[in-house]
């Protein structure tokens, strides 16, 4: 219990914009509820895909969605490397549902961010040893906060039988390692941001099923590998554009996002020391953000011309 207040005691005092603030905790029996400063907006998977209306999104313009990626870097990079904790902090949780995205300016603050070390998120070096999966089986990790395939389904809370905490991962966001091992790190932290952003430029979900008629069964495609097919491909620029969410109305400069998608990939690689570190992956947004201002700018209607649609 002193451990725990004094985590929480240090996580409270970090802020940072991209963060919804931690405020405080309550502990009742073997549950912890985190109670975070409110924030009026909607998560970035439905701001993406609205089931009521699937030709609409509020992130209708490139600068909307850059905005978004430059907040998330930054934000990310905050808990890895700048909160100035004596403490290696993972956030453990990143996917597009644990994203808000608030009104009118469309900023995105990241959820969650304390969970991983208030709950209990055991280190790299006490991981205990049969925490990977015999025969390959798919993984289940025990811990405090449980997120299934739904993105509608209710947290569930439990304690391991080790006594020790994990987070369960969440399918489609989950690295390699963390597969095999349950233990979160910031490699895989900056994996799960990978998926987001390729997620925030396609629009579609980090993976899914289509039916195969050659085949005559359900074929799971990813969004990391028809990214990597778009830029990948002979066709120029027409793949790119083909993948980028239609919803952009094909007004997007194509380099900037081809370079946006290729930093993504990085942070997707399947081995973790080959992955970026956020610090770098924030400075690289930035300049694409930059570039994307000017684009921006651009293609503006000069302030100084009228125009009229009106019969003469």
């Amino acid at each position: 219990m002193p451990q725990l207040k004094q985590r929480l005691a240090v996580i409270c005092r970090s802020h940072h914009l991209s963060l919804v603030k931690l405020l405080g905790a309550s502990i009742s029996g073997d549950h912890i509820f985190l109670v975070y400063d409110f924030v009026d907006g909607a998560n970035l998977a439905a701001c993406l895909r609205n089931p009521k209306n699937p030709n609409f999104s509020v992130l209708s313009t490139w600068m909307s969605r850059m905005q978004i990626a430059t907040d998330l870097a930054h934000g990310l990079d905050y808990i890895h490397n700048s909160t100035g904790l004596n403490m290696s902090l993972v956030h453990n949780h990143i996917k597009s549902s644990s994203i808000l995205v608030t009104e009118p300016s469309f900023n995105a603050k990241i959820c969650h961010f304390g969970t991983a070390q208030l709950c209990g998120e055991i280190d790299e070096n006490e991981a205990p040893e049969d925490s990977a999966p015999a025969g390959g089986s798919s993984p289940r990790y025990k811990g405090e906060i449980q997120e299934e395939v739904s993105e509608t389904t209710p947290s569930k809370l439990r304690r391991s039988d080790s006594r020790k905490l994990q987070f369960e991962g969440v399918k489609g966001y989950m690295s390699p390692e963390f597969q095999s091992t349950g233990v979160a790190t910031q490699k895989s932290d900056v994996y799960a941001f990978g998926v987001v952003i390729l997620e925030l430029l396609s629009g579609e979900e980090p993976f899914k099923y289509k039916f195969d008629k050659a085949k005559g069964d359900f074929v799971r495609t990813t969004v990391i590998e028809t990214a990597r097919a778009a830029i990948g491909g002979d066709d120029d620029d027409g793949g790119l554009r083909r993948w980028v969410d239609r919803k952009l109305k094909d007004s997007f400069p194509v380099e900037v996002a081809g370079k946006l998608i290729r930093l993504a990939l990085d942070c997707v690689h399947v081995e973790a020391d080959m992955r970026p570190n956020m610090g770098r992956v924030a400075g690289k947004i930035s300049k694409l953000y930059l570039e994307s201002r000017s684009w921006s700018d651009s293609v503006k209607m000069p302030t100084g011309i009228s125009v009229s649609l009106a019969p003469r």
